[in-house]
């Protein structure tokens, strides 16, 4: 395993309490000059699921998240070169040849990102981006029982009988939505922040900072696996250091749509 010992000794702490003291434009240059091209590839992943989200607001016409890798030129070109993104997403514009088609099917083109995840090769990455897909489906499962929105509609493009969905949509009838065990903390959130969106998104941020905090020995700075947590941490930080609430409100409301 490659370790990084001088890009390790760079990294400043990062915390929700103040901005961060690097930004994800000057990690990137950090990561593209000090890693193995392997290694870069993987940090391009986790760049690759923003380049994603950017797409839904490609086509509607809406600023990108600088989270992602590509402007919206590059998008643009990428998608008509054929070169660049998963085969997935061009199967996915083939099929919904209408930009309001491929919007409203936009959470299928997710679920086609997140079942590719299970087929990479990196253990941290895949245990991390699939947490994040079941903490998504969590997210949908409990505004869908809040708006009195339809669970079979809201996960028509997941598999039904996958433990985590069929769990969910038994609860189709119930007043209340009821997590797995594993993710109880997260109706703790739920029952403290539902009323206000910003304060739960932020708060299921802070839930995935801690989650990347387990999933790495935090005493190893210098290892593939910590220098690509602190991306991804990194980028929960400096999100919200950069919005203004109304942003903040906005950015949750495209969360919701997603689903």
């Amino acid at each position: 395993m490659t370790q990084y010992y001088y890009l390790g000794t760079l990294l400043p702490l990062l915390s929700f309490d103040a901005p961060p003291e690097i930004s994800l434009k000057q990690l990137d240059v950090l990561l593209h000059d000090n890693l193995t091209k392997k290694d870069y590839e993987k940090a391009m992943i986790v760049r690759r699921f923003y380049d994603i989200l950017n797409l839904r607001s490609l086509w509607l016409g809406e600023p990108l998240d600088p989270l992602g890798k590509m402007s919206d030129i590059e998008l643009k070109e990428i998608l008509s070169n054929r070169i660049g993104l998963p085969a997935y997403v061009y199967d996915f514009v083939d099929t919904y040849k209408k930009t309001v088609d491929r919007v409203h099917h936009f959470p299928f083109l997710l679920a086609k990102f997140f079942q590719s995840v299970k087929d990479l090769k990196d253990p941290f990455l895949r245990h991390y981006l699939t947490v994040e897909r079941e903490l998504r489906l969590v997210l949908t499962a409990f505004r869908a029982k809040k708006l009195g929105r339809n669970l079979s509609v809201e996960l028509q493009y997941e598999d039904p009988e996958e433990e985590l969905i069929a769990q969910s949509l038994a609860q189709q009838d119930s007043k209340t939505y009821e997590p797995p065990e594993k993710y109880q903390d997260l109706k703790i959130l739920f029952d403290k922040y539902g009323n206000d969106p910003l304060e739960l998104q932020r708060a299921l941020d802070g839930y995935r900072f801690e989650t990347l905090d387990h999933l790495v020995d935090m005493s190893d700075a210098s290892s593939t696996e910590r220098i690509l947590a602190y991306l991804l941490q990194l980028i929960l930080v400096e999100r919200w250091f950069e919005m203004d609430q109304a942003k903040g409100i906005e950015i949750v409301d495209t969360i919701v749509k997603e689903k």
